[in-house]
């Protein structure tokens, strides 16, 4: 049998020349849009380099480039002349580690930020007590020379603000200096840096100032410096949690799996699984590659990928997919898709390039940050010459306050952090409500939406089967029932076994003990309880074993219209009665969904469940735009053919969710 390496994940010099590839580089050193602005312009300069975008969140450039043009060390040699460090990330996984590491780095940047933040606290509180002295209501008048003092006291304590608080803003400034460029770091040194100078010059020198402006603001660099610190420390804070919604992603693949070679069980490294490599897949197991079953049969739980909870009976020729969770059953697959050509590392895929993207209202957030230094320069130096040359005298003296001013007025401006780190916490607030935003485009795009299309399962309901009716045929208890019921599921894992458990705990019943239990895949569960044969599962497994469902036959037509799952129970050879498994609606979808639709929001259910379940669900929230039977890339062809009428759509819930 054959066995392939599936390829790495879009290397840029390991396709047919012509065609476009992207390759993504990790960026170290960048902390405001400036820098943003300058890594971009560096790798667009290079040769058939087609598009770049940096984001300055997760700290990666996505570059798309001719295949073969450029080489890799072309693009890394262009970011480091740049003045930055670039490593490159070869596929989906080296991006997650990469990603963890810079998350610890982040915690640890953020503490030192912290500590530098309530040290600029500790030393800056006196300093603005003193400058704005006369403002605090109850305080004493002070004299001429303890004023003096105050201000010795405040150009002291400013000191070590500047030096540790405040040193990478004038390192950084330095260094972009050096490589002939400006950034945040350039105004905040340069208007604290001439505060403190002209403060200090008005404390020891005031007589070279016109009289009644030699006030030194030293409260000023003091706040400023320690603002922006606080500001640096809660964006690394946040910038943190930027993969964590890709490790939620890999942690739906093993580590491992089990190689089947000449009758032995080795333990492998996923990674090292190739294409035509046969896999043993056991019970409770996630399944490591995307395949097809060659022996076994089991019930796999595809819900990340469909959003459907109910189990897929899986046989000989079935495909399965990477990251489901096998049933009861031990399978053996043959891997036809394996590393970065997976569903799951393509799922993965898409969301880094989500969270890459860039609204439009970003770019040109970036295109003004880029130019911001220089014009808050330009500004100053225009005021400083408007003052010297038509000025009143000593104009040289008003020339340099008004100079100094502009550039401590502009200098705590955070322009290119604001918008990328609101469009990740508006990013991460839907996330944590269950809601996948695709792009920031689609963020930005949202004040628009007129179609709302919703996924049925994790979404609208709550992801999870329950027993919703439990009937008995005559002669038999519905407690009895269940407890006979639950009984013989106990040893199941089955998911509606698992949902009849729960119902029976949650009624306080006592479960007496089985005997003989045994599982028949795909169809129910078999056993002995209190000297009685049971019979659980589905309609067409007691039809097999010779169970008449007559006495149920209107029951069973009742579940099917209002989209429920029957399981039947025999005792003995005869129908006892018959359980109702749903999965129920969320008590809030009906109001959520109704003040949506209220507003003019068209709601459309897309989901792979059958026609009858979900109707009968999209009917309790009072959906009347329903479509089932919908594989995971047809949801896509949906939305597309919902946009080409020229709607603004949303998609809510798609399979992959954190959605409880």
């Amino acid at each position: 049998m054959s066995r392939t390496q599936a390829p790495p994940a879009n290397p840029v010099g390991e396709r047919r020349p012509g065609e476009a590839a992207q390759v993504q580089l990790r960026i170290s050193g960048m902390h405001c849009a400036s820098c943003v602005s300058s890594v971009e312009g560096a790798l667009q300069k290079v040769d058939h380099v087609q598009d770049v975008s940096v984001s300055l969140v997760d700290e990666l450039a996505r570059v798309t480039a001719e295949v073969g043009v450029p080489e890799v060390e072309e693009l890394l040699a262009a970011v480091e002349k740049a003045g930055y460090r670039a490593e490159v990330l070869e596929d989906p996984r080296a991006a997650l580690e990469s990603a963890r590491a810079r998350d610890v780095e982040r915690e640890a940047e953020a503490r030192a930020l912290f500590g530098k933040f309530w040290l600029g606290v500790l030393l800056g509180a006196p300093v603005v007590l003193i400058g704005h002295w006369e403002m605090v209501p109850g305080l004493p008048e002070l004299s001429m020379s303890s004023r003096q003092a105050a201000w010795w006291l405040s150009a002291l304590l400013t000191i070590p603000i500047i030096l540790v608080v405040g040193r990478s803003f004038f390192t950084g400034a330095w260094a972009a200096w050096g490589r002939r460029t400006s950034n945040m770091d350039t105004l905040i040194a340069l208007g604290t840096g001439s505060a403190w100078l002209y403060s200090t010059a008005a404390v020891f020198v005031p007589t070279l100032f016109p009289e009644g402006t030699a006030r030194p603001f030293y409260e000023a660099v003091a706040v400023v410096i320690t603002l922006v610190v606080l500001g640096q420390a809660l964006e690394a804070r946040a910038k943190g949690t930027t993969s964590k919604a890709l490790r939620a992603l890999f942690d739906l693949t093993p580590e491992t799996a089990v190689r089947l070679v000449d009758g032995r069980h080795d333990e492998v490294p996923v990674e090292s699984v190739l294409v035509g490599d046969r896999l043993l897949v056991r019970p409770g197991s996630r399944v490591p590659v995307d395949g097809v079953v060659l022996e076994g049969s089991t019930d796999v739980d595809e819900s990340m990928i469909t959003g459907e909870s109910m189990p897929v009976f899986k046989v000989v020729g079935d495909e399965v997919v990477g990251g489901t969770i096998n049933g009861s059953g031990a399978l053996t697959i043959e891997a036809t898709r394996v590393g970065a050509e997976t569903l799951l590392a393509r799922i993965v895929e898409t969301v880094q390039q989500a969270q890459g993207s860039k609204p439009p209202i970003q770019r040109a957030v970036d295109v003004v940050a880029s130019y911001f230094v220089p014009a808050v320069v330009a500004i100053a130096l225009v005021a400083f010459a408007v003052w010297y040359w038509v000025g009143p005298e000593p104009s040289l003296n008003f020339a340099v306050v008004v100079a100094v001013s502009v550039l401590v007025i502009a200098c705590p401006c955070a322009l290119g952090l604001a918008t990328p780190i609101s469009v990740m916490i508006a990013m991460g607030k839907a996330a944590s409500h269950g809601i996948l935003v695709r792009t920031s485009e689609a963020l930005q795009a949202a004040r628009n939406i007129d179609t709302l299309v919703v996924d049925k399962t994790g979404t609208v309901t709550l992801g999870r089967p329950r027993v919703t009716d439990v009937v008995a045929a005559d002669g038999f208890d519905e407690s009895e029932l269940m407890q006979w019921v639950a009984a013989v599921e106990t040893p199941s894992e089955h998911p509606l076994g698992r949902a009849i458990r729960e119902h029976a705990s949650a009624s306080e019943l006592e479960v007496p003990a089985v005997a003989h239990f045994a599982s028949h895949a795909g169809q129910g569960v078999s056993g002995v309880v209190g000297g009685r044969r049971l019979l659980v599962g589905s309609p067409g497994f007691m039809e097999a074993t010779g169970v008449s469902l007559a006495d149920v036959s209107g029951e069973l037509a009742d579940l099917g219209r209002r989209g429920r799952t029957p399981v039947v129970a025999a005792v003995n050879g005869k129908v006892a009665g018959v359980l109702g498994v749903a999965d129920p609606v969320r008590e809030d979808s009906r109001a959520v969904l109704g003040r949506l639709a209220a507003s003019g929001v068209r709601i459309v259910m897309l989901t792979g469940d059958q026609e009858e379940t979900a109707r009968a669900v999209a009917a309790e929230v009072g959906i009347s735009d329903v479509r089932a039977q919908v594989l995971p890339h047809e949801k896509a062809e949906e939305v597309a053919r919902l946009q080409a009428e020229g709607r603004t759509v949303a998609m809510v819930g798609d399979g992959v969710n954190d959605a409880p």
